[in-house]
């Protein structure tokens, strides 16, 4: 893989990297797709696997995973060179041949050159925000769970989700037809942050008994033997505590992310968690390197999927231009 100068490395394989490949090799460039995650997707099919998307143009709601499925069949139809579970690591300039070459390694110690990169790793590394309640990692396999990505795991539970954020209203609605009903959802304010027309669904479940909210409350505590079987939830206005059954306690509050050896690059970051592109060209400081999807950032940045998309073939076609020495253009990709 060392001896061979790629055109175009694409960082992370999940909707917008796979689709990055394809506006890439659409246009006879040469493309490596680098992920960190033993499989294609990203956080998209690592995170929320079994979840509907509706913000995909051409699809009113689409799962995840088929989602994964459909961009990996358009974005490698070219041939890219995939490697899977590797991190990036460090980026050096080489001259070579008289042509300016990327020198990419690995944390296994691989080694890819290239003549760009596209940047698409989402928000980076991640991890789940946990609950601030004490020896919670003991029930992590127990009952614990910080993502959904088998329903089926859930099928007959009494479930508690706590979050107030588009996961948590989406997994409430979306474990309608597995879970034992009414599945309880618990948020610390009164107002949600998700879609209202999520929140709105979940109200009117709550009048058909299939959904019971409880907030504003946090959970407090998790019982026990061997396996969680109860949550001790306080409601935080009138300090009243309730026990609740549940078998499962899914909490969706988010996650603690970063940028990982990028943030050692020398680019310049917009935030601490993006990379700051000029939306043009999605080109960042760096001559050579460019970003799209969540990891790229600038003012009236929009976080979506179908955003991400734009931007992969924005970055692309800009990418290509740079390397042959012409002017940017689409090269439409209709019969």
């Amino acid at each position: 893989m060392s001896d061979r100068v790629h055109d175009v490395t694409v960082i992370g394989a999940g909707p917008v990297g796979l689709a990055a490949a394809y506006y890439a090799g659409h246009r006879e460039a040469s493309v490596c797709i680098l992920e960190s995650l033993e499989q294609l997707g990203g956080q998209v099919a690592a995170v929320y696997p079994e979840k509907h998307v509706f913000d995909v143009a051409g699809f009113p709601k689409i799962q995840a995973q088929r989602l994964v499925d459909l961009c990996a069949e358009q974005g490698l139809q070219f041939g890219a060179d995939v490697l899977l579970g590797e991190e990036v690591q460090t980026l050096e300039r080489l001259g070579q041949n008289g042509d300016e070459v990327i020198s990419l390694s690995t944390r296994s110690g691989k080694r890819i050159q290239t003549r760009a990169i596209i940047v698409t790793a989402g928000h980076g590394a991640f991890e789940p925000r946990k609950l601030g309640v004490e020896g919670v990692d003991a029930w992590e396999g127990k009952g614990l769970h910080y993502f959904v990505r088998q329903k089926d795991a859930f099928r007959d539970k009494s479930c508690v989700i706590v979050g107030g954020g588009d996961s948590a209203l989406d997994w409430t609605l979306g474990l309608q037809d597995t879970a034992k009903l009414p599945i309880t959802l618990v948020h610390r304010r009164d107002r949600f942050r998700a879609l209202e027309s999520s929140v709105s669904a979940a109200r009117k479940l709550e009048e058909e008994g299939k959904v019971r909210i409880v907030a504003p409350a946090e959970v407090r505590e998790m019982r026990g033997n061997g396996s969680l079987e109860t949550v001790l939830v306080e409601n935080t206005q009138t300090c009243e505590t309730e026990e609740i059954r549940c078998d499962a306690l899914i909490t969706l509050l988010g996650f603690h992310s970063h940028l990982g050896s990028i943030a050692d690059w020398g680019l310049e970051l917009h935030g601490r968690r993006q990379i700051l592109v000029e939306p043009k060209t999605m080109e960042s400081s760096t001559p050579g390197v460019y970003a799209a999807g969540d990891v790229a950032g600038y003012e009236g940045k929009i976080t979506l999927i179908t955003i991400g998309f734009g931007e992969a073939a924005i970055a692309a076609n800009n990418a290509i231009a740079r390397i042959r020495g012409e002017k940017v253009q689409p090269k439409y990709s209709t019969d």
